[in-house]
């Protein structure tokens, strides 16, 4: 298994760990060496770098630094010429900035990356770990480590990375569908809008969707029913 391939399955099997306090979390733990909590302990970049650490691939995160702080990475990318700002890919750490004043402000871990938007699994969204829709706009730029030759052939096949989600799911990838159908396509998702939980109503959005589009109406949201949405 190559390092992109363990760090990507490790980042999916965090999907959905809570907090169970304020930023009371287990990569906190892992990071500060004790249960913390509090304003004062994000947790998001904490997250990312216990994904390196707990797959042994410290090395590959800002030289084996410990850090917990965003724009730290930001800096040591560029300091490094690992810093990107375009054409993202599978692997690649993404930096946040939510309101444009040049200072990252959140990161998570690609997966997928078209021309308006980017797929990541992040930590402390909402206190939880997900896999969410992102704007390109308010992507600063990413850091993109040295997976090796091998890893970089496959960071370019990002459609493997895409879920196929149906009817009874509830996820982020769900959350991400809908958000999408509702700010980007002008299609409701019923009452409840956008709440990560794949019923009746997001299903009729996604087949409504589908056949305005050419594509088989089946209601389930796979490859290219993703492109689509995310072109």
């Amino acid at each position: 298994m190559t390092a992109l391939e363990k760090l990507t399955e490790w980042f999916r099997a965090q999907i959905g760990t809570r907090e169970t306090g304020e930023n009371k979390v287990v990569y906190n733990e892992d990071y500060y060496g004790a249960p913390v909590q509090g304003a004062q302990y994000p947790w998001c970049c904490a997250f990312i770098w216990d994904g390196f650490h707990k797959t042994g691939l410290s090395s590959l995160f800002c030289g084996g630094a410990k850090t917990a702080y965003c724009p730290f990475v930001v800096e040591w990318a560029r300091a490094h010429n690992a810093w990107v700002t375009g054409q993202y890919r599978k692997g690649d750490l993404l930096l946040y900035d939510w309101n444009h004043d040049g200072v990252a402000d959140h990161i998570g871990f690609c997966t997928y990356a078209a021309d308006e938007y980017a797929y990541a699994i992040e930590g402390n969204v909402n206190d939880t770990v997900a896999e969410v829709t992102r704007w390109m706009p308010d992507i600063l730029g990413a850091y993109r480590p040295e997976y090796g030759e091998a890893d970089d052939e496959k960071s370019s096949d990002t459609d493997t990375s895409l879920p196929i989600v149906k009817r009874g799911d509830v996820s982020g990838a769900v959350l991400s569908i809908q958000i999408l159908l509702i700010n980007k396509w002008a299609t409701s998702c019923g009452p409840d809008g956008a709440d990560g939980d794949f019923g009746p109503n997001t299903e009729k959005a996604v087949k409504s969707f589908q056949s305005h589009y050419g594509l088989d109406p089946d209601g389930v949201v796979g490859e290219r029913t993703w492109k689509k949405l995310l072109t």
